[in-house]
């Protein structure tokens, strides 16, 4: 994947080396050392009908759409891949997504190629569980009926993105003091692709993550959110039909797991935005 091209515009430069070429030296030094490599994850609706109805849909008798996309299919909705520790299906379960992996090219350095990761919600709107098969197989069965949060199932496009830190991290790159340089740096976009309306599969942490609702770590690690790799970033999803609000669903999981293959510690946070 070619290594994106990140340049001061000219007038931000001149604000910059207000400080001194020292200053002005390191900053476009880290904006080219602090570029990391992201996967971007869109998505199209597989059906015009939906997977469920209102109840006056019901009464209505309109039509519902049967899910058409693979059990390994990277997807929203539909039917997840199960193995048989999942199966039957939990009455409390509902199903978000999941994403295979082997599907993707250009997956940054130390993740996994191969497994299905998938996400859903269980008991609550606050709750959530994590499924990582390291191995999936295109033999296991069918798990049967499964609520899905989106009213539509859909596919999951995915193409190669470039990330720079974001947050307190990119607003520290700058002196405090000046306000007015501050405000422009802010303001400056230098990877402005809908990188922020798509979902996300690593780089560097979303702002959001700054101020997140907490977690409970795996066992043996901290809620320090530093030490965590965002593995997955989930916006809203129009054509799959869901929303968080305001607020964004994150995926983490330690770095230690990470390069260890152990998907399966992954943890889940919100935020706004």
């Amino acid at each position: 994947m070619a290594r994106a091209a990140v340049s001061l515009p000219e007038e931000l430069r001149r604000m910059i080396a207000r400080h001194g070429a020292r200053r002005l030296r390191e900053i476009e030094s880290m904006l080219d050392s602090a570029l990391r490599p992201c996967v971007l994850v869109t998505s199209a609706r597989v059906a015009d009908r939906p997977l469920r109805r209102s109840a006056i849909g019901r009464m209505l008798r309109l039509g519902t759409a049967s899910p058409r996309l693979s059990l390994t299919a990277s997807k929203f909705g539909g039917t997840p891949y199960t193995e048989a520790a999942d199966r039957p299906w939990a009455s409390d379960a509902v199903f978000i997504g999941q994403i295979n992996l082997s599907e993707i090219d250009d997956l940054p350095d130390g993740v996994p190629r191969r497994g299905i990761f998938a996400i859903d919600l269980v008991g609550s709107t606050d709750g959530f569980r994590v499924r990582w098969y390291p191995s999936p197989s295109e033999q296991e069965d069918d798990p049967g009926a499964v609520v899905c949060l989106g009213t539509h199932e859909a596919s999951m496009q995915f193409r190669a993105g470039w990330t720079l830190p974001e947050g307190s991290a990119w607003e520290d790159a700058v002196p405090h003091e000046d306000e007015e340089l501050r405000e422009a740096w802010n303001e400056w976009a230098p990877l402005g692709d809908m990188r922020e309306e798509c979902h996300r599969l690593f780089g560097h942490r979303s702002a959001g993550l700054d101020d997140h609702y907490g977690f409970e770590p795996p066992r043996g690690r901290t809620n320090d959110v530093t030490e965590y790799e965002m593995l997955l970033r989930i916006t809203f999803d129009n054509a799959a039909g869901f929303s968080w609000g305001t607020n964004w669903t994150y995926v983490l999981v330690h770095r230690d797991d990470l390069a260890e293959g152990r998907l399966e510690r992954a943890v889940v946070t919100g935020a706004n935005y």
